[in-house]
This record gives structure tokens, sequence and C-alpha cells, in this order.
């Protein structure tokens, strides 16, 4: 059943990415919600259909029974880890002390920790295809998908199917849809969108979906911040002392001053140390410790354990492999992660640029016009700055252009260009009817392609 909602999950990602509204930095996102869901997957197959830890008790009880019933209270009740060369708790007041600062338990909560942190990066995938299919004024998927089955067609249906993409795209950038409209058949949702004035005022500007990517980009940035710290508070990482070394607080007895810390000058467990840290040993060649974050062997105290009338407790220790996968799969998502934000920022300040400097855009459909221009037969006619001005800025407006780039990313910059040069065709036999020496420069762009 996992494995086939896992399938299931990587089948919708793979197949209905190439027509998605998104680019490269989105696209990592979603790779990002596959490869938690792996990870969720192993995890879980390894902790709860094989044996995900192993206890051995010296002197105990004998049967079978008996070492099940260690293992099964041991991965229950959690275990405690202990650093090479530290004494074993003596009393059991000292064994209550440990169990209450130091028993690990996290483990048993990763693979539903992995699939939160993977549901929560995939939310803002479904908000922003809700609200591109709400707001767009048609399907904007299915345009992709349109564009991209026409770059892969015979030239007599391309024609067409180009005709019918630049029809469809001209219709989604010229009729701003009024929200009164679509929801007049319900009061409710009418004195809402009658208070709402933000819902209408940017589709008439042009800028209502260029506006909601950006607010897209910026929750995806924040999401995965936050899935940073989050990984890091969930395993336990901090820093403590005023002195600024840094130092893991193991455990405080009662009211005494002393606590049992582990420190080194060369390691920074705080923040994003950790992932530093790691990156340190592996350029110095040195091996991964063994921390108490992700104990290979542990301790468990078995209580209540009742033989001849008499209550006894025994001293469990525990082999934890399934730790061992647990710490790769962190260090992994740790640099992933790091990789991720940090692409999530290029493709934030790259959209900004693109979205605020209006040269840029013109620069951009004025591109592909060239590239129509390359690709026909006839010498083409001179292409007028003041028509490319009034294209850019009152005819396809800053949504106009997100939707051609996008077109551009995940189509194809060739069957772009065509439907740009069918927009700008229908762009200049929309308007009035140029004077006799203005002809030459009005002419339409011809479309006739290179045999």
């Amino acid at each position: 059943m996992l494995a086939a909602d896992f399938m299931d999950l990587i089948s919708t990602v793979t197949l209905s990415d190439r027509f998605r509204l998104e680019d490269f930095a989105d696209r990592l996102h979603l790779v990002t919600v596959v490869l938690f869901s792996l990870a969720a997957s192993i995890v879980g197959l390894k902790q709860y259909v094989f044996n995900p830890l192993s206890c051995y008790i010296a002197i105990g009880p004998s049967g079978e029974e008996f070492a099940d019933y260690v293992h099964s209270y041991c991965w229950v009740h959690g275990t405690i880890p202990l650093k090479a060369g530290e004494p074993i708790p003596d009393t059991p007041v000292e064994w209550e002390q440990y169990d209450r600062l130091r028993r690990v338990t996290y483990y048993q909560w990763v693979p539903f920790v992995l699939g939160l942190q993977c549901i929560l990066f995939y939310i803002p995938h479904l908000a922003w295809q809700a609200l591109c299919s709400n707001q767009a004024g048609g399907d904007v998927f299915q345009l992709v998908k349109a564009a991209a089955d026409a770059a892969t067609s015979e030239r007599s249906a391309r024609e067409k199917q180009v005709k019918r993409v630049a029809e469809f795209l001209t219709d989604m950038i010229i009729s701003p849809r009024v929200c009164l409209q679509h929801y007049g058949r319900r009061n409710v949702n009418r004195r809402i969108y009658q208070k709402c004035d933000s819902c209408s005022t940017p589709r008439r500007l042009g800028t209502c979906l260029i506006i909601l990517y950006m607010i897209f980009k910026v929750i995806t940035l924040i999401n995965a911040i936050l899935q940073l710290y989050l990984i890091q508070r969930f395993l336990g990482f901090y820093s403590e002392g005023s002195t600024g070394s840094r130092s893991m607080n193991l455990a405080k007895f009662g009211d005494s001053d002393r606590a049992v810390t582990v420190s080194d000058a060369n390691e920074d467990w705080s923040g994003l140390g950790f992932g530093l840290t790691v990156a340190n040993h592996l350029r110095t060649g040195r091996d991964w410790p063994e921390t108490t974050l992700f104990p290979r062997v542990a301790y468990c105290r078995v209580r209540g354990i009742r033989l001849v009338g008499v209550e006894n407790a025994y001293t469990a220790q525990c082999a934890l492999p399934v730790n061992m996968l647990n710490e790769k799969i962190y260090i992994f998502f740790w640099f992933w992660l790091v990789v991720l934000i940090s692409a999530s920022v290029a493709s934030l300040v790259l959209w900004l640029i693109r979205v605020v400097f209006t040269p840029r855009r013109k620069h951009f459909i004025k591109r592909f016009l060239r590239i129509k221009i390359a690709m026909v037969r006839n010498k083409p006619r001179t292409i007028s700055r003041a028509d490319i001005d009034d294209f850019v800025d009152d005819y396809l407006r800053r949504d106009g252009v997100f939707l051609i780039r996008m077109l551009a990313l995940n189509a194809g910059e060739v069957i772009t260009a065509e439907i740009v040069t069918e927009l700008y065709n229908d762009y200049l036999e929309q308007h009035s009817p140029p004077s006799s020496f203005e002809a030459n420069d009005r002419a339409p762009i011809a479309t006739k392609e290179l045999v």
C-alpha cells in the first residue's frame, strides 16, 4: 500500500511536471517532495517491518518471550545513550535522572516527521495550481500542454495548434475576468468580492498572475528555511553557555550544578554548525563521530519484571542500526535544503529583476520575434520599436509576458517564438490601419517556415 502510494506520487510529479507554470527552482521543490516521501517510506519500512533495534541482557530470565518483550519495551519506552568511557548509572535515582533528561525517543517519529515535511513541501504547489486555475481566466495548464503538443506535431497540425494557443492566450490576456461575474449566484461570495477590491484590480492592471507567483516564490522559500530549522530542532541541536564555547547538555542531576557535556573546539553543533561540521569531517577525511543524537548503542532500563513475587529491574544494551540510516538521511537533507534555499533565493531575485525592469521584458519578447524572423524564407519587415513597446506594455502586460516565459520554460523556445509572432500579428491587425508611409513598418511578420 505504501509503495503503491509512493509510485502514484512519483507518476503524478513526473508526468505533469512538463505542464506546470514553474521554473527550475520550483521543480526542485517537487523533487524534494519525492525525496521526503521516499525517505519516509524507507525509514517506516525499516522500523515497522524489519527490526529497528536489538537488545541484550547479560543476566536475566531465559526464553524468547522475554527477549521479544525487552526489544518491544526498549523501542516503545526509548533508550539512553552514553558516550564512550562514560560510567553506567548505578542507583535507581541516577537511572531516573538519565531517563528523564537523556532518554531518546525521536527516532520513533522519524517516518512521520518526514511524511509531514513531504506534505508541507507539496501544499504550496497545490495552492499555486488552484490559484492559477481560478485567477488566470482559463486553464493555463492546458495552455502549456497544448503548446508542448504543438512543438512535436506535424506542420499542418502545428499551424492550427499555434493559432489556437495564441487565441486562447489572447483571451486570457485581453479579457480580464471580474470576480463578481463568477460568483454572482452566491450571495455570500458576492459580498466578499464586493469588499475585496484586490481581487479585480491586479487583473485589470495585468499583474494578477505575476503577483500570485511572487507570493508563491516567497512562501516556498520561507517553507524551505523553516524545514531546515524543523530538522535541527527535531534532532535537538542547540548551543549553551555565555562563554562562546559550544556544548551539548547531556544531563543535569537535581539541584546540582554538575552537567555532563561534550564539547569540542573544532565542532559546532548549534544551528547551521551541524552541516558545516559534517563538511569539515568530509574534507579532512575524518570518520563521522558517534554522537548522542544518532546513538548506535544505547541502554534501556527494564523495570517491573516480577519473579517469585519480587520486582526486578534489568539493564539492556541495545544496538540501533536504524540510526545509521537516520543519520545519513538527515545529513543528506541538510545539504539538500541548503542547496534548495540557495536556488530559491536566486530564482526569486531573477524573477524580481524580470518583473521590475521593463527593458528586460521588451528584450525578452523581441528575442522571440527575432527567432521567428530567422526561420522565415522572405526578408522580414522592420519591427517598429513603438509597436513593440505598445505590444508589451499595453497588450501583453506583465501577466502576458509571464505566461510567455512559462511557455518558453515548459514547451520550448521555438514553439514559443511562433506563438509570440502570432500574437504580435493579431495585435497589429486589431489596431487601426496604418498610414501609407508606415505600412511597411507595421506589416505582420511572415510566418512561412523554411522547407
